[in-house]
């Protein structure tokens, strides 16, 4: 991640690496310097992982060194691959713009790398002028590992290339595996949860606001709850809602550290993304035996059975998305027997334990 010191796209690599660590290897990280770094990376280091902090802001004594040996003609120091000489390397993407200078540098040591990309959107294509680049990146990795077959699709549109070294990889969830969340007492309201971090080009909220302002939302009993961060549009949210006098059926709930506490209070899931990787809250859900409304993003269509255990918009607009609404309202009284469906579906398809199971792919880059 660039724009923000963590987030869910860090949480395979970080809890792998603490497995990988349990197991007596040893990591070392190479991240993003933030003036106050996340808690996770404190832990990789008590547990004795390196860290290394690019776009550090350089001391006053360390200009007076660079400059000094810039007078000198000095040449520059080594690369943090250099440095580390590990036997395997990850690097984990946020979108898949980013770029990977550091695959260049394990070409050069001989290093294997592999790179985890966690989100692609058709909203960023690779120029031309770069994409020589890009494709050496990835045909240069012994994996390139995707979080969708959708998101899989949309980087080797951009590459305009097939990588024979693809594979797809679970995200680690955060609810009990086994979850038996009670179904929300029954007052004649049904309850929607839309979980995400407030950010309406990825994330959609301002389409819910859209769609509830039609006259056949509001004369329903229909409540739906946003959870989540605000990553730069929780401002506009509440004033949308306000502007569209939505006060009482449109909430905002905050960020919920306990994610099954959300399913004690909500029968289903909206989630109206734009773009996904693969939408953790939507496996989340269907552990905790709850329906999902969505998009055909990420790994949504993988995941879901249409019209049984969620309903799917084909593309994030207004009017696709009232529509797959509606679908799911025709059947609201089903939905605890869907979500119960939805629940067994997702066990089956869903890998028991995605951190030791990436981890192993990880020691297999070694071998």
């Amino acid at each position: 991640m660039s724009g923000v010191p963590w987030g869910g796209s860090e949480e395979l690599w970080y809890r792998t690496a603490r497995w990988l660590q349990k197991q007596q290897h040893q990591v070392g990280v190479n991240f993003k310097w933030w003036p106050k770094a996340a808690d996770q990376l404190d832990e990789l280091g008590r547990g004795g992982g390196e860290l290394w902090f690019r776009d550090r802001p350089l001391t006053f004594w360390e200009t007076q060194k660079q400059r000094f040996t810039a007078i000198r003609g000095s040449q520059r120091g080594p690369s943090w691959v250099e440095e580390i000489e590990p036997d395997a390397v990850l690097v984990t993407l946020g979108y898949h713009p980013d770029r990977i200078p550091v695959a260049d540098e394990c070409l050069a040591a001989k290093v294997p790398y592999a790179i985890n990309v966690q989100s692609a959107s058709n909203f960023f294509f690779i120029h031309s002028d770069t994409i020589d680049s890009y494709r050496r990146w990835y045909s240069g990795a012994k994996k390139v590992f995707f979080v969708s077959e959708e998101n899989q699709h949309k980087v080797e549109t951009n590459l305009a290339m097939k990588l024979s070294n693809a594979e797809i990889v679970d995200n680690p969830f955060n609810v009990d595996r086994d979850a038996k969340i009670d179904w929300p007492a029954d007052d004649g309201v049904f309850r929607l949860a839309c979980v995400g971090r407030i950010h309406f080009q990825s994330k959609g909220q301002d389409l819910v606001v859209d769609v509830m302002s039609r006259p056949k939302w509001r004369e329903r009993p229909i409540e739906i709850t946003f959870y989540g961060k605000d990553q730069g549009n929780e401002r506009q949210l509440v004033e949308l809602i306000k502007m569209h006098g939505l006060e009482d059926k449109l909430k905002l709930g905050g960020f919920m550290t306990e994610v099954e506490d959300i399913w004690r209070k909500n029968h289903a899931l909206l989630l109206p993304s734009r773009y996904e990787g693969a939408a953790l809250v939507v496996v989340e859900s269907m552990l905790c035996n709850r329906v999902a409304i969505t998009t055909n993003t990420g790994r949504n269509s993988e995941l879901l059975r249409p019209d049984h255990t969620g309903f799917i918009a084909p593309y994030a607009t207004i009017d696709l998305l009232d529509e797959a609404l509606e679908r799911a309202w025709a059947k609201r009284e089903q939905w605890r027997e869907l979500g119960e469906e939805a629940g067994r579906s997702i066990r089956a398809k869903y890998s028991v334990d995605p951190i030791e199971e990436f981890g192993k792919r990880l020691i297999a880059l070694t071998q």
